[in-house]
């Protein structure tokens, strides 16, 4: 949170922000609350790779619950001086643990995948695979370890900032979610997020979709998964692209030297795009899961959407005539 002027304390983009966060977190609560009612209730799907969609899917619904602290502060729902510091600070933090949980377990995904299809009769990585529990216990771990200090030092940065306000008449407005990362400031900690927050897991992703599609493309027994697989590759790499590139791409240009207010505001648009992949990670589920696609819920769904389609053309084609 940052303290700012309480003259000019409502922006318009105010009003954006807060419809973009409320559709991720009305679409992001159903669709993820109801894959990981299908993921436990359905034995079919019981495997090493959706032990990482389970989390995915946990990670994602945490985020979209969280989400309404956003909108209720962008649609003016608190007085600009006093918003709920606590809840402006749990969200922050929720936030980057979805991001990097996020951006974890689709490598995870892609890894898995790629060991099953590619090399199914390594039995060390057979092996392997079935530390899938321990796996993204360590991820968690790992991201709930690394957003935690950026918390803290806003903590004690803000301890001689509360004092002297204390001291004085002078009040000014609090703004949750307007400063950038605390890791920002510091190039080995922008570094190390860049690094092993971005560039490593992208990295995989696209190693092993190519290896996935390769082995696929020239294997005749695992040519009829070709649509699956493609699709899968496809749209986890448009996840990468639309919600995390653009998020790390502007931190990177924010450190490499002084950036003009745009830069913020650059910042500000990127972070509802990363808040996407609540919404998109089930599409990740329902490609890459072939008894997801054939489940009644998702299977009612789509026969309704085309129903409606197909309907509302016969409809426009008897206006024509």
């Amino acid at each position: 949170m940052s303290n700012v002027s309480c003259q000019d304390i409502s922006h318009w983009s105010d009003s954006v922000f807060a419809t973009a966060y409320g559709l991720t977190s009305a679409l992001g609560l159903p669709l993820n609350t109801l894959a990981l009612l299908y993921f436990f209730r359905c034995a079919a799907v019981r495997s090493h790779t959706t032990v990482y969609m389970k989390n995915l899917a946990c990670a994602d619904l945490l985020l979209a619950a969280s989400l309404p602290v956003r909108v209720a502060f962008y649609a003016g729902a608190w007085h600009p001086k006093a918003p709920p510091r606590l809840a402006c600070e749990i969200s922050g933090m929720v936030f980057l643990i979805n991001m990097y949980a996020s951006i974890f377990f689709l490598a995870c995904i892609s890894l898995d995948r790629c060991a099953a299809i590619c090399f199914p009769m390594k039995s060390r990585l057979s092996g392997a695979r079935r530390g899938a529990p321990w796996y993204s216990a360590l991820v968690w771990l790992v991201v709930v370890g690394a957003s935690l200090p950026p918390y803290l030092y806003l903590k004690l940065r803000e301890l001689p900032e509360a004092q002297q306000n204390a001291n004085t008449s002078n009040i000014s407005c609090i703004r949750c979610f307007e400063d950038r990362p605390a890791y920002v400031s510091d190039p080995a900690a922008l570094a190390f997020a860049l690094l092993n927050g971005c560039v490593v897991p992208l990295a995989t992703v696209l190693a092993c979709s190519l290896a996935l599609l390769r082995s696929v493309r020239r294997s005749p027994a695992a040519r009829q998964d070709w649509p699956r697989v493609r699709n899968t590759v496809a749209v986890t790499l448009a996840v990468f692209a639309l919600c995390f590139l653009p998020y790390h791409m502007v931190l990177l240009l924010m450190a490499v030297g002084p950036t003009p207010r745009n830069f913020d505001q650059a910042y500000h648009a990127a972070v509802p795009l990363a808040c996407l992949n609540t919404v998109l990670d089930p599409v990740c589920y329902y490609f890459a899961t072939e008894t997801f696609q054939k489940s009644p819920g998702v299977r009612a769904v789509r026969n309704a959407l085309i129903t409606n389609t197909g309907s509302d053309v016969h409809q426009r084609s008897r206006g024509n005539h």
